[in-house]
């Protein structure tokens, strides 16, 4: 897996400081807000493609608002991961249909707007199982957008494999339903995280 061919040394190097705790979290949800400099996009992005290369059954969903703004963002950020962790002869990305593929397992990162609800209600993977989602600006999300993609998460999994949802964010208006769900009360399966550059 990826955690073996870049040694921990080169790993502290490359992710952002005061990202232990997310880095290592196994919690449903994993909430980032974060300034634009603060590397939550690119921790969330080198994170997926570790976590993918070390648990060969996982699969990802990554969804925006608006599908045709995720080839610019989240696939452009996973792509430079994969490059900052000297793993791009492992990757195959093919932008008709926007995916990600690990070609030794066939393990899959999938994109998809909430602009085609019905294109995430219906995701089914070849391999393995819908583990992960990374959830991008996600301030622009509905809270029934939320509910829909946490619902396509779930499922019996293998032992060590686990279901969770990234999201990450640039600070947002107060009247955001993502201060209520994640950051008023303290839940066990939330680790909610404010981060600055």
């Amino acid at each position: 897996g990826a955690e073996q061919m870049t040694d921990k040394r080169s790993l502290q190097e490359i992710v952002g400081k005061g990202y232990a705790e997310f880095w290592h979290c196994r919690k449903r949800y994993r909430v980032v807000k974060g300034s634009r400099a603060s590397k939550k996009s690119t921790t969330a992005a080198l994170n997926i493609i570790v976590r993918m290369m070390s648990l060969p059954l996982t699969n990802t969903l990554v969804v925006r608002k608006v599908a045709s703004t995720l080839k610019q963002s989240c696939y452009a950020q996973l792509k430079w991961a994969i490059a900052r962790l000297g793993v791009s002869e492992y990757w195959r990305g093919t932008v008709n249909p926007l995916e990600l593929e690990y070609t030794p397992t066939g393990q899959k990162i999938i994109f998809r707007g909430c602009d085609d609800p019905l294109k995430i209600t219906s995701i089914t993977v070849e391999q393995g199982y819908l583990c992960f989602a990374w959830l991008e600006e996600c301030y622009e999300l509905d809270e029934k957008d939320f509910k829909l993609i946490d619902e396509s998460l779930r499922g019996q999994l293998p032992d060590n494999y686990y279901i969770q949802l990234t999201l990450t964010f640039n600070p947002w208006s107060s009247s955001s339903w993502l201060k209520g769900r994640f950051f008023d009360t303290p839940r066990a399966n939330v680790l909610a995280m404010t981060t600055t550059y």
